[in-house]
């Protein structure tokens, strides 16, 4: 269960150290308790007790901000032992320098972590972490003080034996004694008395019934005395009143003591007499015996009454036509579960490293969402155009980028195709094949390609493939004394290429809005990405873009409602004004995502791994945008 943040104690301010050399601190309020172990994981250890510890001593989650050598991380740690990461900053993202350093002079943590041992000599450094569930309420289980005066433990009843208290023995006899038969303890028949009372009576004279009689209850009359089978004590002792009446009748045999329990070991069964065994209604019959037959019974509790006859169930009526059901829409039998893999990132993916099981914080869960949507496959192929009439603002980059998280996480299939009615960028930031195949070659080779017999493999000898990051890199016409443009026909047969041997297409497009292979390229468009940088121009031009689209047809008007904006900020320290830009968009396109200022996509050969992870982190939502509008 997720820890509730809204419980979160904010006070005391709690503040942890963990130094590479495998010793530590935990402060709170001031106050410093060190740490140190022999490796990495026990000083890990260690904090995470500590921690713990605070936990229970307030009953409540704490916050605790955590400095180790992967960056900066604000924990919650609840008072049942659970840990959960609220956020986290990773080292690179910080302000340079930050502590803690990657490697401490050496002595320099034995030294501090000394020094907070005498601030706080009251902890021992290598003491054991605390189980994750001994609360107070556990150690009010194990012992009992009771001159201790803590307004906690004011609650808890030590008396009860629930908190492991001594039970004494005196209630127990004393319930053993409220458990005695009650034919010991009964008054004296009267005269007139039934014969069940004197049945009771003759017990009293008696020696004491066997010790486990006294734990049977006494058995309750029938409410109908001529309906009750009697038992061979009551049989043998007490005549019944026809009996009476006769003179020559035998007496009766001295009645054996009275058993209350069914214990055919401590009490002899009497030899069975060959005539039946009287119906219930025999007491009742004036011609009866008057010498009661002895059964094999021995227990005076009478019998329980015949089961009545099973009366057949009648068999379930057919369901009706009406409420019957296809067996095609019968649901599964089989659960659908979702497990989550622990921590991977952060301070908690750190700490996973050395046994622990920590669940993913908020930004990891975010991140694998996005992972998860660019990681889909679709029924056919999407063509993803990214436009913008002003040159200069990332066309090139955010195709390579897009095309790049795309192909790593969801597998091959993805080509970068650059559209540019003459010469374009993208074969310069990309990385070349062995060949010099452009779009003109394929459009030489259009029929083979397209043949029904046409393999896969032929198309390596017209794309360039880029190693590191899966996709391939369809090039512009590259002959700078070349006078071809491209026609809306040339981009249909090109498309209709690309479309047989890819399931993603990105197009990067010239800075002709009023050519015709951009004007065709809109047709074939599934997804827009309009790009723009942190100068004003390249904003404008985006905002132009996005309202001569609109103005098309009415399907480049819903392109246009759903685009996808990536504002990058062009220097470093503009975030100020990427948010503001952001927030200018925003009212007119479907999501606007801000992508860092990364100096390795000012120039030169673009690869996604080379990126900062703040950078490769904006891609990624990025593309998780672009993949939510296919």
């Amino acid at each position: 269960m997720a820890i509730d943040r809204s419980q979160a104690l904010d006070e005391p301010v709690i503040t942890a150290l963990l130094r590479p050399d495998h010793t530590g601190m935990l402060n709170v309020d001031g106050t410093a308790r060190a740490l140190r172990g022999t490796s990495e994981g026990e000083a890990l250890q260690a904090l995470i007790g500590l921690i713990q510890d605070e936990a229970l001593k307030f009953r409540r989650p704490v916050r605790v901000t955590v400095r180790a050598r992967t960056g900066l991380s604000i924990l919650l740690a609840a008072p049942d032992g659970s840990i959960e990461e609220e956020s986290f900053v990773p080292f690179e993202d910080l302000p340079q320098p930050w502590p803690p350093p990657e490697s401490a002079p050496e002595g320099e943590g034995e030294a501090a972590a000394k020094a907070a041992a005498k601030a706080a000599p009251e902890v021992a450094p290598e003491a054991e972490p605390a189980p994750a569930t001994a609360g107070p309420r556990a150690a009010a289980a194990l012992t009992i003080d009771e001159d201790v005066d803590d307004d906690a433990d004011d609650e808890l009843d030590y008396d009860d034996p629930a908190f492991g208290g001594p039970v004494s023995a005196a209630p127990v006899a004393a319930a053993a004694r409220d458990r005695e038969p009650a034919a010991e303890v009964a008054p004296e028949p009267e005269a007139d008395s039934e014969p069940e009372a004197d049945s009771e009576a003759e017990a009293d004279s008696e020696p004491e019934p066997h010790p486990e009689a006294a734990t049977a209850p006494e058995p309750e009359p029938e409410p109908e005395p001529d309906a009750v089978v009697e038992s061979d004590a009551q049989s043998e002792a007490e005549p019944t009143p026809e009996a009476e009446k006769e003179p020559e009748s035998t007496p009766a045999e001295p009645a054996p003591n009275p058993v209350t329990a069914p214990n055919p070991v401590t009490e002899p069964e009497p030899e069975p007499q060959p005539q039946p065994q009287p119906q219930p209604n025999t007491a009742a019959d004036p011609e009866a015996d008057p010498e009661p037959v002895p059964q094999p019974r021995a227990s005076t509790a009478p019998p329980a009454p015949p089961a009545p006859p099973a009366t057949p169930t009648a068999p379930k009526e057919p369901m009706s036509e009406q409420a019957r059901r296809d067996l095609l829409d019968a649901p599964s039998f089989l659960a659908t579960t979702s497990v989550d893999e622990p921590a991977q990132r952060g301070l908690p993916g750190f700490m996973n490293r050395f046994g622990f099981h920590l669940a993913p914080g908020p930004a990891e869960l975010s991140e694998r969402n996005d992972i998860q949507g660019v990681s889909r496959h679709f029924d056919a192929h999407r063509t993803i155009s990214v436009i913008n009439r002003k040159g200069g603002a990332n066309k090139t980059p955010t195709v390579v980028n897009l095309a790049a998280v795309f192909a790593r996480y969801g597998g091959g299939g993805v080509l970068a195709w650059d559209n540019n009615e003459t010469m374009g960028t993208l074969g310069w930031r990309t990385e070349p094949g062995a060949h010099g195949s452009t779009v003109l070659d394929v459009l030489g080779s259009a029929d083979e390609l397209l043949d029904a017999r046409a393999e896969f493999g032929q198309m390596s000898g017209f794309v360039h493939h880029q190693q590191a990051d899966k996709f391939d890199v369809l090039r512009s016409d590259e002959d700078a004394t070349g006078i071809h443009e491209m026609t809306a026909d040339e981009v249909d047969v090109v498309h209709s290429i690309a479309a047989k041997y890819y399931r993603l297409i990105f197009m990067d497009s010239g800075n002709s809005d009023r050519a015709e292979n951009w004007l065709r390229m809109i047709d074939h468009t599934d997804q827009l990405v309009v790009p723009t940088t942190t100068m004003e121009d390249r904003a404008q031009a985006a905002l132009l873009t996005l309202q001569a689209v609109q103005s098309r047809s009415e399907k480049a008007a819903e392109l246009a409602r759903n685009a996808v904006v990536v504002v990058s900020e062009w220097q470093p320290k503009e975030s100020s004004i990427s948010q503001r830009m952001a927030d200018d968009f925003r009212p007119y396109v479907r999501d606007v995502v801000i992508v860092p200022f990364d100096p390795a996509l000012k120039a030169g050969r673009i690869q996604y791994g080379a990126l900062q992870p703040a950078t490769r982190r904006a891609w990624l939502a990025a593309a998780a945008a672009v993949s939510r509008g296919l």
